[in-house]
């Protein structure tokens, strides 16, 4: 009896007008694109991301150096080396081996220290071994009134108190010479000197110190002699008292600058002792 062999007469294909009336899916969606046009996309799916869950990433785990081996090592050694040889080079000073880069911090702060004390401090200042007694008449031609109005005018006071007799031959105007050492390479302006202190004992004797011819200026790199004039009163004291007063004297130097062209640096003050070996006479 003969095999009876399969039949595909009971498979049939879909129809496509059925396929046409399905609604949703992807048939539906590509006969309204085919009736609506492609620029339509009202039926479209479209992505909600306010419920989107957040995808949390893996941290990568950090690079591990691969071990060295010993030639990297002797590679990385012979660099430090040279680093510290530069480092640590230095000079040979007095017999010991001293590290170059405090060679060079000490340079550094003495060259700091050099500009301060040439900028700010005064020049150097010290008594000489020149003072004297001027005679004369304080009041010639003036009177009490004038002479206090001249000194608060011209003069340091130190104690206009001390100005009050109109005895002429109860004042004294004595000098004092001053060495000025100006080593700097600014000039320098100095407008007077000023009494700071003396003995006690003599403290409402001084009235005021000048210097002679008013301001002066010292050049750079040079010395001179400035003269101080100090007015006192000489009421009953003698010749012993007198001297004694005028070398417990300590004057200061008053609004000294230095000058670098138009720069003008106020200097710190320059103080003097009276020269303990100044003799000075009460005629």
């Amino acid at each position: 009896m003969p095999k009876q062999r399969g039949s595909m007469d009971s498979i049939n294909l879909p129809d496509k007008e059925q396929l046409s009336s399905l609604s949703g899916g992807y048939a539906d969606s590509r006969r309204v694109y085919r009736e609506k046009g492609i620029d339509d996309f009202g039926n479209a799916v479209r992505a909600d991301f306010n419920s989107a869950t957040p995808v949390r990433m893996p941290e990568r785990a950090p690079a591990q150096e691969e071990p060295k081996d010993e030639f990297d090592k002797l590679i990385e050694q012979e660099k430090n080396k040279k680093a510290n040889a530069v480092k640590h080079k230095g000079f040979k000073i007095a017999g010991r081996y001293v590290q170059r880069w405090l060679v060079i911090r000490i340079a550094v702060i003495i060259v700091v220290i050099l500009f301060i004390l040439v900028t700010f401090f005064p020049p150097f200042t010290f008594s000489s071994t020149d003072g004297r007694v001027i005679e004369g008449n304080i009041f010639e031609n003036r009177s009490l009134a004038q002479v206090k109005e001249d000194v608060l005018m011209s003069d340091f006071v130190y104690n206009i108190d001390a100005l009050s007799s109109v005895n002429p031959n109860n004042y004294r105007v004595c000098t004092v010479d001053i060495d000025i050492k100006n080593f700097s390479p600014y000039k320098v302006e100095l407008p007077g000197f000023s009494i700071v202190s003396c003995d006690p004992l003599y403290k409402d004797k001084f009235i005021s110190a000048r210097l002679n011819g008013g301001t002066c200026e010292i050049s750079a790199f040079s010395v001179k002699t400035v003269t101080v004039e100090v007015l006192m009163n000489v009421h009953e004291l003698n010749a012993e008292q007198f001297d004694a007063a005028m070398t417990s004297l300590v004057i200061r130097t008053n609004g000294m600058r230095k000058k670098l062209g138009p720069i003008s640096i106020p200097t710190v003050p320059a103080f003097v002792f009276v020269n303990d070996s100044l003799e000075y006479h009460l005629k």
